[in-house]
């Protein structure tokens, strides 16, 4: 009989409980969903998908019928359809890999037959879809962006960048670059090195071929300021601002801000840090480049206090609103026990960055609404304790629940 008591509570406790910790599923957004992948990135990275879980998992891939591994299940299955990532050119300008990009968005919209896009860039796919945003707003006569949403952006350039060309790409003194044989054309022998060095590494790692990567152009996409004013040509992230800035070409500017103390951050993160030879101080206020490190800002004097997420400055990230990340855990009341998808809001201390290369003090330097996760932790690399699949569905909720 007791028994028989156990096994009917049980059986009671069960039905209370959810199925799995996605019973909470995200709605579906109006208009599809295109992420856009930053420097280095291809189909994988690593050996992962770009924007996936530590496993792997293409965090726009829902669960359909019977499928219990491999997908993400906080995802209707109405979302899967209108989730994409393309692939534009590993290591390339922004002008580059953002009219590479517009190809594909146009592309998908016909496919999908939606009027609007959603697009979300992580890194360097920030500078990309405000490219996309432009030309799509030049080609139809109107703006076609609902919700444009950027993540870990170094929108006002990364000290990492212009440290690594400083020290190989323009430094004939280096006692790698110093070494090597004049070009037979005047060119700068290290740049072109630095280049094969960057399409080796890129095969390597994507088992692809880098055919149309330009790793130099890349770097100097995410310096601040133009880094030669002799070479005949304008680059950097201060005169890309200017000429695809944020304002009238998306319903909706959010940006998500990321931050790391140097002991957590991961270890091809961390290894940057260590070759660049630098500690990024950037959380202090300045307009410009005032002390000459390759980002907007200037430091505050503290380096160890999650300025930076290994990569990219808190004081280079925001534009549009920032938007924090809640983790909602486990829940429980006297009906059972549930865990709720992960939630966003906007950060009401810090404003509305309408102009990237304009923007406010605490914009450049407050850590309101900060996710405390490294550079890589929020597209699949690990190791981490991060749950990127129900980050990324807490986003779509996000842009759903916003109309877009």
């Amino acid at each position: 009989m007791r028994k028989l008591l156990a096994s009917i509570t049980l059986a009671a406790l069960a039905s209370a409980l959810p199925v799995s910790a996605a019973a909470e599923t995200a709605k579906v957004t109006k208009y599809p969903v295109v992420f856009a992948h930053g420097m280095a990135g291809w189909d994988s990275l690593g050996g992962f998908n770009y924007f996936g879980s530590d496993s792997g998992t293409f965090v726009g891939d829902s669960c359909q019928f019977l499928e219990v591994n491999g997908c993400n299940d906080w995802l209707s299955s109405s979302q899967s359809p209108k989730t994409e990532a393309f692939q534009v050119s590993s290591m390339q300008s922004s002008e580059v890999r953002g009219n590479q990009l517009y190809d594909h968005v146009r592309s998908f919209m016909a496919t999908t037959g939606s009027s609007m896009v959603n697009l979300v860039g992580h890194s360097q796919g920030g500078f990309d879809i405000r490219k996309v945003a432009h030309r799509l707003k030049a080609y139809y006569g109107a703006p076609r962006v609902a919700a444009m949403i950027s993540i870990s952006s170094p929108h006002r350039g990364t000290p990492y960048a212009k440290r690594i060309v400083d020290m190989y790409a323009r430094n004939s003194s280096n006692i790698f670059c110093g070494a090597l044989p004049a070009n037979a054309d005047g060119s700068d022998p290290c740049l072109s090195a630095i280049a094969n060095i960057g399409d080796v590494l890129f095969d390597v790692l994507n088992g692809a071929n880098a055919s149309g990567n330009d790793v130099i152009a890349g770097g100097l996409q995410l310096i601040y300021n133009d880094y030669d004013a002799n070479d005949g040509k304008i680059t950097g992230a201060k005169a890309f601002n200017a000429n695809y800035n944020v304002t009238g070409v998306a319903s909706y500017v959010g940006s998500i801000i990321t931050g790391q103390d140097d002991g957590n951050v991961m270890p091809i993160v961390a290894t940057i840090g260590v070759i660049a030879g630098i500690n990024a101080d950037a959380d202090g206020y300045c307009l410009n480049d005032c002390d000459n490190d390759g980002a907007s800002g200037a430091g505050d004097g503290v380096i160890r206090d999650q300025d930076d997420d290994g990569l990219v400055g808190t004081n280079s990230q925001q534009m549009g609103v920032r938007l924090a990340y809640r983790e909602d855990d486990w829940k429980c009341a006297w009906y059972g026990c549930w865990d709720p998808l992960d939630t966003f809001a906007e950060v009401t201390t810090t404003g509305n960055v309408t102009d990237i290369n304009n923007p406010s003090s605490i914009q450049m330097t407050s850590h309101d609404g900060q996710v405390f996760q490294d550079h890589l932790d929020v597209v699949s690399l690990g190791p981490d304790t991060f749950d990127e699949k129900e980050f990324y569905a807490g986003l779509m909720n996000y842009i759903a629940l916003r109309g877009y």
